[in-house]
């Protein structure tokens, strides 16, 4: 998928209601699912309310980053900065692969920002430095999403503001 498809999908995909409604949506749907565990004493209700509580968790902490990076897509300063991505591998007990990426952000030569993306859906990531446009929006200090030539990255958890080089 091309950089401008990532963008319209994004664009399209983090625009509306849906992501405002998710956060709440997926609180309640772990609730109602214990609820029901309480009322009908049936515990396969309680598991279900844990993997609901465990995916509503997920979506609490991404969500208002994926609506950011749409609304830094349409509306948002770019600036040209660079990237330094890190890729982490692991193994579960079953041997599945899992992928994470995190990256460190800086502009003008100096680290401002490390944080950890959002898995890509349609390219992968390799490690090393690359140029980036980093877009802003009001209101966020830190690059809503990153735009590379192959693809976007967007931050899945809030960054954190980078160490001073000693």
């Amino acid at each position: 998928m091309t950089l401008d498809e990532q963008i319209a999908e994004l664009t399209r995909a983090g625009s509306g209601t849906l992501w405002e409604l998710a956060r709440p949506g997926a609180v309640l749907l772990a609730a109602g699912l214990a609820l029901a565990g309480a009322f009908t004493r049936n515990p396969v209700f309680f598991g279900i309310a844990l993997a609901a509580a465990i995916l509503a968790y997920a979506v609490w902490q991404t969500a208002p980053h994926i609506a950011n990076a749409a609304r830094g897509l349409r509306e948002g300063v770019k600036q040209q900065g660079m990237v330094e991505i890190f890729l982490h591998q692991w193994k579960d007990a079953e041997s599945n692969v899992h992928e994470s990426f995190e990256g460190r952000i800086s502009m003008d030569g100096r680290t401002m920002w490390e944080m950890e993306f959002v898995t890509p859906q349609h390219w992968q990531p390799r490690e090393g430095s690359y140029p980036a446009q980093l877009a802003f929006v009001r209101g966020v200090e830190w690059p809503v999403v990153v735009l590379m030539r192959e693809g976007l990255l967007v931050p899945r958890l809030k960054p954190r503001r980078a160490s001073p080089v000693q």
